[in-house]
């Protein structure tokens, strides 16, 4: 992004230094693409003061070549079907799941630098050049400061909240993992809290045959015995979501993360008080979310649990003893 600002700049000192009649028109934004403000409560304006307020492009009417790359310096070539101009209306909820949602609590700035500038919108697509029923994307592609979102057709017309929401998750864990890999500095005292084999490594796994299980039959044996060992869930598989497996480090992190933010007051309270090892965990994870990663857990919790959030301070406030 600093180097777009600094292209703009001398862009802007080169044309007043040829003319001093130049005159920049108020109702275009977006100096890569031109945006048009639009009417007023148009989605043309919400894209428009989207780009203003985050530096973030919407893009649903480009040529084919805008995100394609096929040259000596990469590859990215990817088949398509345009987004109709009678689904506009879809990008609002999408502009409300990601600037609304996934970016409440979270320091403006570091997000500018770790999202994407530019988001383009299409119908369909397919991690391929051409048409492969194998390789229809379902949520979305990345690559390098863009990323491709399709869906929005009849797909995204037949979405429940419940659709949204998973959406939410998929690039609120997207987000956080852009954070953590963006950051010079990581969770080692969180990360030193994940079981450990006899060598000093991460365990991987929790069998089966030593699964506990829960007194008041509130989790199945799989979470009671995850939980009890500090980690939110077990790694899910293709055809099951408990498995034996011990989540990564990154997903590790990300579980807590949502775990933390997205869990109601009473919820996280029962889960300190019966699992000691996720407290353990949460209050030594807490400062680096804070410090590190800039983010507000309190709002982040409170804007994802209106009905029972946290009061202020709570996250700052956890303490462990032994």
């Amino acid at each position: 992004m600093k180097k777009i600002a600094i292209y703009l700049m001398a862009v802007m000192f080169l044309g007043a230094a040829c003319s001093e009649d130049i005159e920049v028109n108020p109702e275009l934004a977006g100096p890569l693409y031109g945006l048009v403000k639009g009417e007023p409560g148009s989605v043309d304006e919400l894209i428009y003061e989207t780009w203003e307020e985050w530096g973030m492009y919407y893009l649903y009417d480009y040529e084919y070549y805008a995100f394609q790359v096929s040259n000596w310096s990469g590859h990215f070539e990817k088949w398509y079907t345009p987004m109709q101009q009678e689904d506009r209306e879809l990008i609002r909820k999408l502009v409300d799941v990601v600037q609304g949602g996934i970016f409440v609590g979270l320091d403006k700035e570091l997000v500018k630098g770790s999202w994407f500038v530019r988001t383009f919108l299409c119908d369909s697509l397919c991690d391929a050049s051409e048409y492969d029923p194998d390789k229809v994307v379902e949520d979305y592609l990345e690559n390098g400061d863009c990323i491709v979102i399709p869906g929005f057709g009849e797909r995204m017309r037949g979405y429940t909240e419940e659709d949204w929401n998973a959406l939410k998750d998929k690039f609120s864990n997207l987000l956080i993992s852009r954070l953590y890999l963006g950051a010079e500095e990581q969770p080692d005292e969180f990360f030193d809290l994940r079981l450990k084999k006899s060598n000093g490594s991460d365990e991987t796994a929790i069998y089966a045959d030593v699964w506990v299980e829960d007194p008041v039959k509130k989790y199945s044996k799989g979470v009671y015995t995850f939980r009890l060992n500090g980690y939110v869930r077990s790694e899910p598989s293709s055809w099951s979501a408990e498995t034996v497996r011990i989540v990564d480090r990154q997903t590790d992190l990300a579980d807590y993360i949502s775990f933390l933010t997205k869990t109601e007051k009473a919820e996280l309270d029962y889960n300190f008080r019966i699992f000691p090892k996720m407290l353990q965990r949460a209050v030594a994870l807490v400062p680096y979310l804070m410090r590190v990663l800039s983010m507000n857990l309190d709002a982040m919790q409170q804007a994802n649990c209106p009905d029972d959030p946290v009061e202020e301070g709570y996250f700052a406030n956890l303490k462990y003893e032994e």
